[in-house]
């Protein structure tokens, strides 16, 4: 193991600016693009980055990180950067989660809601100090919203989309490989919980965060060193059973995890309280959004996102109705084949009283209607006792 030693993650990039902020336009490679683009030619676009669709198989991707541990490119994942004496009183503002258990060296799961109460994003919040925050999110409009309100804050908002790319290791080998290459006890870091180390000797942030309900850990690292940790990680892990994996195998995961998907259960007109999360909001503090969602809560939410099993091995489509007694009560927004339940399964939401556990529905699928029950989220683990392993 390496020598433990102080490390700052340090970023050469020029002073703040409108310019500086990020510019989502063209079609950029990650840091990872010189070893991914000579493995994989299937790809998808996420926050306009190439990312690795495909290397092998999905599930045979996702049956090795479950046994051992996979190694996905997460660039798209943004990290947007507050800083200044008023960078809590920023997230305070835009954010409905309660915060307390917000401490140094901790992140939460977390949403930026509109006044109308709508999602702006969901992603992961982690406190560096009182004035330093990362907002972790996808494709979504989380720097510009937070900007927009910083007016009247002491306080600045940067983008590090092209500056900062992500990597992934995942699955229940996860912590051994990545122990062997850094300079932190990584036994010690809790769920959620963010660490500065050095990964195969480059300064590197690291939380123990991911998009599969496993164990696992992201690693933010400056794009000219990003390389150098990705072939290091591959290079100790592949012989330990990790594997390259791309984003189909993370989406299997994430379904039988019930982790859900912006542009797919999210977007503008979604509501925390649509999506389950009201024990999540701290009701005592005024937050954008909270007239709306008082509103919603004391009037009744009228549809709620859902989990369905099918009763067949046909595999819905994002966009196939659901009905009940004949009448529609809503679509499927995302479908899979569940490996490790073995069932198909979708999520989708469901107007009331549809959503209740147990109710009978039918999807009427491309093939013919095939009938589904509601059923409790998330799938599988339902205590995510593998995430906190």
């Amino acid at each position: 193991m390496l020598e433990r030693t102080n490390v700052n993650l340090v970023i050469d990039v020029p002073p703040f600016s409108p310019r500086a902020n990020r510019l989502k336009d063209g079609l950029k490679r990650t840091a990872f693009w010189p070893v991914i683009s000579e493995l994989t030619s299937d790809f998808k676009v996420h926050n306009t980055y190439l990312k690795p669709d495909v290397f092998t198989d999905p599930v045979e991707e996702y049956w090795a990180m479950r046994r051992n541990a996979g190694l996905w490119d997460v660039t798209g994942e943004e990290v947007v950067e507050i800083t200044g004496p008023d960078a809590m009183a920023l997230i305070a503002r835009c954010m409905p989660r309660r915060l307390k258990a917000l401490k140094d060296g901790k992140g939460l799961f977390a949403f930026l809601t509109y006044p109308h109460g709508g999602l702006v994003e969901d992603g992961i919040v982690t406190r560096f100090s009182d004035e330093k925050i990362w907002w972790v999110g996808g494709p979504g409009p989380a720097e510009v919203w937070l900007a927009a309100n910083a007016v009247g804050l002491d306080v600045e908002v940067r983008s590090y989309l092209d500056q900062i790319h992500l990597c992934a290791v995942q699955g229940p080998k996860s912590r051994d490989i990545l122990q062997s290459v850094t300079d932190r006890d990584l036994s010690t870091l809790p769920w959620f919980g963010m660490t500065k180390a050095r990964v195969c000797g480059i300064d590197t942030v690291i939380t123990r965060t991911g998009f599969t309900a496993e164990l696992g850990y992201d690693l933010h690292i400056a794009v000219d060193r990003a390389l150098e940790v990705y072939q290091g990680l591959r290079e100790i892990g592949e012989p330990q059973g990790m594997v390259l994996c791309g984003s189909q195998a993370m989406n299997i995961r994430r379904m039988e995890a019930a982790i859900l998907n912006i542009g797919a259960e999210i977007d503008w007109t979604t509501t925390p309280l649509e999506l389950g999360w009201e024990r999540m909001i701290d009701w005592e503090r005024d937050f954008i959004g909270r007239d709306a969602l008082i509103a919603q809560r004391d009037n009744g939410v009228t549809r709620r996102i859902a989990g369905l099993t099918l009763d067949s091995t046909t595999v819905a489509k994002g966009g196939d109705a659901i009905l009940h007694d004949s009448h529609k009560v809503g679509t499927v927004s995302s479908a899979i084949w569940g490996p490790s339940i073995e069932a198909s399964i979708a999520l989708a939401m469901l107007d009331s009283p549809a959503w209740q556990d147990g109710t009978a529905l039918t999807v009427e699928a491309a093939d013919g209607s095939i009938e589904a029950t509601v059923t409790p989220l998330p799938f599988f683990d339902a205590g995510r006792k593998l995430a906190r392993a």
